[in-house]
């Protein structure tokens, strides 16, 4: 049998050239296409462009979730960067969206208004091979799970990538010595454009097939207050930011990846601290757990089959939701158990994947639909090409 393709994981890496990052296995893909930019030198160009339909149950909302059956764009995005010399830099550009297990879907045109039409942009200075300094809008150093959804395995994002963080914009340190890898920033956490956040990844490469990480994510002061809640000044589509929860929580969590030739398997581990915020009014913590186990198997050079199973239970005070246990939306005290399996086809620059998940909610009181149900099935087919 075949070894497993080169992962997006890989050419993905290219892409962001920070030491220490981790991004998910996602399906194979073409190598970047490679070009002489003249006094810029060699550039790597990569562009997909992919859609969605999908099926569920229990919709609610407006928009896409508020639909038994639609469509929707999830990629249309072209990055170029240069990866290689003392000044690098990395650019994605265009649409994109990101689904998300047991969360509402939303257009790409949402995700625009999250992180813009450039999501990713910064620039590198790497003085030495195992040194470099990047400043701009990062992907994040927090969790496995890719956001874009062609660095996953699945199409849907677990519960520990749901209350991580994206892109944030800021400055980061990145340095490697032997199998450690290391990278700290300073940023704005979920794109408050308050920079009182610390980033960290700690990576130790046990050999080719297996490693272990640890992350941690904190914020050195506080972002917002409950004026600002009340006046919706931290706000997205005229409602409060759910994200203002989490730029004022601490995140811990770990995970190992064994990436053989036909085989990748990760478990991850995630705590959520949310501390007492006078600046809000609260007097009590609240907390959440996640995990995850994903994995993916490659049948084939052409035919892989991933899985996952995710877990999350948390724990809120219940007052003043926007500052404490707004986590997954699901009410205090809840848990959520979600599974999902993807088979995937690949040929060369077209892709195709069709994923079936399910999420069961316990302790809940706000579910699914507009009759609060405990169950949500949904049949998402993807299909795009590279270019």
């Amino acid at each position: 049998m075949s070894k497993k393709p080169k992962s997006i994981a890989f050419v993905f890496g290219l892409l962001s050239g920070l030491s220490g990052l981790a991004y998910a296995d996602g399906f194979s893909i073409p190598p970047p296409l490679k070009f002489n930019a003249g006094p810029l030198g060699k550039l790597d160009v990569q562009g997909v462009a992919s859609a969605m339909v999908f099926a569920q149950t229990n919709p609610a909302g407006t928009g896409l979730n508020g639909k038994n059956f639609g469509a929707g764009i999830t990629n249309g995005l072209i990055s170029i960067s240069k990866p290689t010399g003392l000044i690098q830099f990395y650019l994605t550009a265009g649409v994109y969206d990101f689904p998300n297990l047991g969360q509402p879907f939303h257009s790409a045109s949402t995700a625009l208004q999250d992180f813009t039409a450039l999501p990713s942009a910064y620039l590198t200075i790497a003085p030495l091979s195992n040194f470099s300094v990047s400043i701009g809008q990062l992907p994040t150093l927090i969790g496995y799970t890719g956001t874009l959804d062609y660095n996953r395995m699945n199409i849907e994002g677990g519960f520990p990538w749901t209350i991580q963080p994206s892109f944030s914009r800021g400055i980061q340190i990145n340095y490697s010595y032997g199998p450690v890898s290391a990278s700290v920033s300073w940023n704005d956490g979920y794109f408050s454009n308050r920079y009182n956040v610390i980033s960290g990844l700690l990576t130790y490469t046990i050999n080719p097939e297996n490693s272990v990480s640890i992350y941690a994510d904190g914020n050195t002061g506080h972002t917002g207050t409950i004026n600002d809640v009340n006046s919706l000044r931290f706000s997205k589509n005229g409602y409060v930011d759910s994200s203002l929860v989490y730029d004022n929580s601490n995140v811990y969590g770990f995970y190992y990846t064994y990436s053989g030739s036909l085989f990748t398997i990760t478990p991850e581990l995630q705590y959520m601290y949310t501390p007492i915020n006078r600046a809000f009014g609260t007097t009590q913590s609240s907390n959440d757990i996640s995990a995850m186990i994903h994995a993916d198997y490659y049948l084939t050079k052409n035919w892989s089959i991933a899985a996952g199973v995710d877990y999350e239970h948390a724990t809120s005070t219940g007052e003043a939701a926007a500052a404490t246990g707004g986590y997954f939306g699901y009410g205090a005290g809840s848990s959520a158990f979600g599974v999902m399996i993807t088979p995937t086809y690949v040929d060369n620059w077209y892709f195709i994947r069709d994923e079936l998940s399910y999420v069961h909610l316990t302790n809940y009181s706000s579910g699914f639909s507009t009759g609060n149900r405990p169950d949500q099935f949904r049949d998402i087919l993807e299909t795009g090409f590279w270019f």
